[in-house]
């Protein structure tokens, strides 16, 4: 009954924590997207879908959408050149962390079928895959602060009217 827990509780983990994460590498109009939480200074509710709070802030990549909207935004050159850089290199970084979260989630399928199943074995490969996944989390939201702090509070009030804009006419 314990390994049944453990495998469950490893599930969920392995469920929850990658998806907005890795959602980013797609950029905007992808379906599920990512760079969690709204950038700093983002008026109230642009974190939020159609009126409700998502569990872990917005799942829109805030960078990308910046950049695709760099004329709407004013952006100059050197905040245009800044955005890209954090862009790419949070996407260098999700790609390898990535990488070693399937190779974890490979040899944790790996220990479980074992017989008899090492439960420190798979105990540690789920805390070493939750270890990771909270890394591209935080990977996220340096990228997301940095990102924020690029933008003048202008640019960030019209990204967010941007982003109620385009939400809008998503509506059915």
């Amino acid at each position: 009954m314990k390994a049944r827990t453990l495998i469950a509780a490893g599930a969920v983990l392995l469920l929850a924590g990658t998806t907005p994460a890795l959602a980013q590498m797609r950029g905007p109009g992808s379906g599920t997207s990512g760079m969690t939480g709204s950038m700093p200074g983002m008026p109230a509710g642009a974190g939020e879908c159609h009126g409700e709070p998502v569990a872990f802030g917005d799942e829109r990549p805030w960078v990308s959408i910046a950049l695709a909207h760099a004329k709407d935004l004013g952006l100059t050159p050197e905040q245009e050149k800044a955005l890209t850089t954090l862009r790419d290199g949070f996407q260098q970084d999700a790609l390898r962390l990535a990488g070693e979260i399937r190779a974890a989630e490979v040899e944790l399928r790996r220990l479980r079928t074992q017989k008899p199943v090492d439960l420190g074995a798979v105990e540690a490969r789920i805390r070493a895959i939750a270890g990771l996944e909270g890394d591209l989390r935080l990977a996220r939201a340096r990228t997301l602060e940095k990102g924020g702090a690029v933008l003048t509070a202008e640019q960030q009030a019209k990204l967010a009217s941007l982003a109620r804009s385009a939400r809008g006419m998503h509506r059915t």
